[in-house]
C-alpha cells in the first residue's frame, strides 16, 4: 500500500437519510408509478440505447474475471473483520477490484515485485479480488485494511505460491524485514522499512492465498512502529476470512467457460461509459448483494441494501442496482441524491423530470463533480461525470435502456 496516493478525495461519499416508516415499518414507503416519458425527446448524445444482453464467456481470461466476481460474494466485508474499519476505502486504491494477472494494478500498486517474478511464483493462479477499507473517514487518521483474495486451481499451489510470493515480495522491498504472526506461523509476513511503515502477509488456505496488508497512517506519521498492534490486526483477517472462503463453492476447471455472464440481465442494463471516460478506470462487473457491498461501500449502504431490497449491482462506469421492487429502486435514488453541504442540486435533463441531479463543491483533487439518479421499475441508476451536460444524457441514455429492456 506504500505506492498509492494516500491523500487521495473518495470521488464517492455515502450519506446516511432517515427512512420515515409507515405504521411502524421499516419497508421503503410505496413508490409512485413510473411517469410516461417520451424517450424520443430525451438528449442521449451518442449513448447507447438498447440493453446488450451476454451469454458465456468468450476466452478463459474472462471466465476467471467471473469467478473471482462471484468470490467478491464469500470474502468477509472489511467491517466484518474489524467493526473498526467502516468507513470506505480510497477512491485511488480500489479502482481494480477483480484481475487475473500479476500485472494488474491489484498488485502493482502494492507490491515492488516485477510481474514476471510474481508469475513465476504462482504457477496455478487463476484469478483474485481486492477488498479494503479504512478506520477513520479522515485518512490521516486511518489505519487502512486490504485483503487481496489469489485463487489457484488447486491446494498444493496455494501452499507453495503463498512462500514463494512472500518471497518475492521481501526481496524486492527495500529494508523490509520477516516478521512472525504468532497465531499464524506458516503465514509469509514482513514489514517495510524502519519507520511506521506497512505489513504485509501471505497467508495459504485451500485453494486460496490471502495478501494482507495494513497501513497505518499514525505510526507512519510519527514514525513510530506498534508491531503487536500490526500483528493483531493482520491475525483479525486470518481468523475471519478462511471460514468463509472454505465456503466458496469454485466452479470445477472444466466448467468455467460455462459461467453465466449475466445470468439476471442487470448488467445488460447497465450503461456503458468505462471505455469512453478515463475518470472511470476499473473492471465492469455484476455483483451479488454481499460482493455489491465490498464496491459500494458502508455501513449507511448497508442500511440501505437492507431497506431497498438490493440483490444485484452492476458496474460499467456508472452503477446500476436492483431492488426488492420500485418502491426499493425509488428510495435508493432519495438517498444517493440527497443535498448537503457538499452537493448542490442542479438541473435534471431536460423532458425526465423523475431524474434527480447534484453538483459535488467540496475538495477538488480526485473528485468527479456531476452525479445523476433516476430508477424505473425496480432498477436504480446512478451515474457521474465531470461536465454536468454528460452526466444529464447518461442518466437519460441510462433510463432509456431500462425502459427499452422492460
Amino acid at each position: 500500500m506504500g505506492k498509492l496516493c494516500r491523500g487521495a478525495l473518495s470521488a464517492a461519499t455515502t450519506l446516511a437519510v432517515a427512512l420515515t416508516a409507515a405504521c411502524g415499518s421499516d419497508a421503503a414507503p410505496a413508490a409512485p408509478a413510473d411517469p410516461v416519458i417520451d424517450l424520443s425527446t430525451l438528449d442521449v448524445g451518442n449513448l447507447a440505447t438498447r440493453p446488450k444482453f451476454y451469454d458465456k464467456p468468450v476466452n478463459f481470461d474472462q471466465a476467471k474475471q467471473l469467478e473471482a466476481l462471484r468470490l467478491a460474494g464469500y470474502i468477509p466485508l472489511p467491517s466484518e473483520v474489524d467493526p473498526e474499519v467502516k468507513y470506505p476505502a480510497q477512491a485511488m486504491s480500489v479502482t481494480v477490484r477483480s484481475f487475473v494477472d500479476f500485472g494488474s494494478a491489484a498488485i502493482h500498486n502494492r507490491i515492488d515485485a516485477d510481474p514476471d517474478v510474481l508469475r513465476a511464483a504462482a504457477p496455478g493462479f487463476m484469478s483474485g479480488f481486492v477488498t479494503s477499507g479504512k478506520s477513520d473517514d479522515k485518512i490521516s487518521l486511518a489505519y487502512e485494511l486490504e485483503n487481496i483474495v489469489l485463487l489457484f486451481t488447486d491446494d498444493q499451489s496455494a501452499t507453495a505460491a503463498a512462500s514463494a510470493l512472500g518471497q518475492a515480495d521481501l526481496d524486492n522491498s527495500a529494508g523490509a524485514q520477516r516478521v512472525t504472526i504468532d497465531k499464524y506461523p506458516n503465514a509469509f509476513a514482513l514489514v517495510e522499512h524502519d519507520d511506521g511503515g506497512p505489513i504485509r502477509s501471505w497467508y495459504a488456505t485451500g485453494r486460496f492465498v490471502i495478501l494482507t496488508d495494513i497501513y497505518d497512517s499514525v505510526m507512519s506519521e510519527i514514525k513510530e512502529r506498534d508491531l503487536p498492534k500490526l500483528v493483531t490486526r493482520v491475525q483479525r483477517s486470518l481468523d475471519v476470512i478462511p471460514p468463509a472462503l472454505a465456503k466458496f463453492p469454485a466452479t470445477p476447471l472444466d466448467k468455467l467457460m460455462d459461467i453465466p455472464i449475466d445470468p439476471d440481465g442487470v448488467m445488460a442494463r447497465a450503461l456503458p461509459t468505462v471505455l469512453a471516460d478515463p475518470t472511470q478506470a476499473g473492471v465492469p462487473g455484476i455483483y451479488d448483494r454481499h460482493g455489491g457491498l465490498q464496491v459500494v461501500q458502508g455501513a449507511d449502504e448497508e442500511q440501505l441494501f437492507d431497506e431497498a431490497g438490493v440483490d444485484r449491482v452492476a458496474w460499467r462506469g456508472n452503477y446500476l442496482y436492483r431492488a426488492r421492487d420500485a418502491a426499493g429502486a425509488a428510495h435508493i435514488v432519495d438517498v444517493h441524491a440527497t443535498t448537503s453541504r457538499l452537493f448542490k442540486p442542479v438541473a435534471s435533463p431536460p423532458n425526465l423530470p423523475n431524474a434527480k441531479c447534484r453538483k459535488y463543491t467540496g475538495p477538488a483533487f480526485g473528485a468527479i463533480d456531476h452525479y445523476c439518479f433516476v430508477s424505473y421499475g425496480r432498477f436504480a441508476a446512478e451515474v457521474s461525470a465531470n461536465q454536468l451536460l454528460d452526466a444529464q444524457q447518461r442518466i437519460a441514455a441510462q433510463y432509456t435502456i431500462l425502459v427499452n429492456a422492460h
